[in-house]
């Protein structure tokens, strides 16, 4: 069976937190070109848009191109969209999921856009941004090398983060890391990547090598070549005595 979309309006006991986190709002209208014939939008200056969630029909919608570009830069695709569309009232809450760009232009041609319900927990991938410098890299001459760059959670769509920011400062020296166990999300938020997982640390720096010293040339015999007069002279000598 599937539901309306009205079951995904935000909900009297939701708008307090929508309204104290940062959103972004984003206007569409529903679309009628389909097909090949959405060229015709794009030369327009027109983005086909496509929604959709669990338990809800996808809908073709369309957006203005430069409007949907700067919102694509604001939200990525962890943080929630406050989407309101033509002629309906009230508003709904969707992440970005697939972004089509042109190969040349790299012009955005079609965007996926995820209706969520604010009240049921998703799995989402966060970036992680380093912060701080590493006293083992600073002092040290080591090199900080970040192995984990997103994180994948479980929470509310509204609880989700801009980014997970961790701090560097500690690493002083080359056996210390920073593994995913270590890194406090909340208790409203579940880690679903492997706890093991080392997220940073610090690599000493790599000893060069001395170049090898190339052993000295052992002397070469060298054949001496008497002069052919000097030698006949000899020779003469030699027959008289």
């Amino acid at each position: 069976m599937l539901y309306s979309l009205r079951q995904y309006r935000i909900g009297d006991d939701f708008r307090e937190r929508l309204g104290s986190m940062e959103t972004v709002a984003l206007k569409l209208k529903p679309r009628t070109v389909l097909g090949k014939k959405v060229k015709t939008l794009r030369r327009s200056g027109i983005t086909p848009l496509h929604l959709y969630g669990a338990g809800i029909e996808p809908r073709a919608l369309q957006a203005e191109a430069r409007t949907l570009r700067k919102t694509l830069q604001q939200v990525g695709r962890n943080i929630p969209v406050h989407i309101e569309v033509e002629g309906e009232k009230g508003s709904q809450i969707a992440f970005v999921r697939e972004v089509q760009l042109d190969p040349i232009t790299l012009d955005v041609q079609h965007v996926d856009l995820y209706l969520v319900d604010v009240s049921r927990r998703m799995e989402v991938e966060v970036p992680i941004e380093i912060e701080g410098e590493a006293p083992a890299a600073r002092v040290q001459g080591g090199t900080l090398v970040q192995y984990l760059h997103t994180l994948r959670i479980e929470c509310l769509p509204l609880e989700v983060p801009e980014s997970i920011r961790v701090d560097v400062t500690g690493l002083d020296s080359f056996d210390k890391l920073i593994r995913v166990a270590e890194l406090s999300l909340g208790p409203d938020v579940s880690v679903l990547t492997d706890p093991e997982e080392v997220v940073v640390r610090v690599l000493p720096p790599r000893l060069e090598e001395a170049p090898p010293v190339e052993a000295a040339a052992a002397p070469q015999e060298v054949e001496v070549v008497k002069p052919v007069r000097k030698a006949e002279e000899e020779g003469k000598e030699a027959e008289e005595s």
